[in-house]
């Protein structure tokens, strides 16, 4: 029996670099005051996945209306309580479709949500 033909993309695609890490809350020395700040954990390297006209009509009034998506190659360290270091931006992941299927080449599509847009602490 053959395997499912699963996506593929090239190589070349995953040129850009995300990290992943926690937020964790410390004391800025010279001020007292608590700050978050994040800590990376590892990284990866990503392909941003550009929506289609209907995945953005289909976002419309939803919380994924200025969510992005990206891909990386399967992932067991992958989860939704990690935050994601994106192009200076800090994102909290909504959702993971992961591919842990026996495929040579399995991708996880990461969907990821400004944590500026959900108030700062998401």
């Amino acid at each position: 029996m053959a395997m499912p033909k699963t996506v593929e993309y090239s190589p070349y695609l995953f040129s850009e670099v995300a990290e992943f890490g926690v937020t964790k809350t410390v004391t800025n020395p010279y001020s007292g005051v608590n700050e978050s700040s994040f800590v990376k954990s590892f990284s990866l390297h990503v392909y941003p996945q550009k929506r289609t006209l209907d995945m953005q009509y289909r976002s419309l009034g939803t919380n994924y209306v200025n969510a992005i998506t990206l891909v990386v190659r399967h992932n067991n360290r992958l989860n939704d309580q990690l935050r994601v270091k994106y192009k200076g931006e800090e994102y909290k992941i909504l959702n993971i479709s992961s591919d842990d299927s026996a495929n040579y080449m399995t991708y996880d599509f990461l969907t990821l949500q400004n944590v500026k847009e959900l108030g700062g602490n998401g």
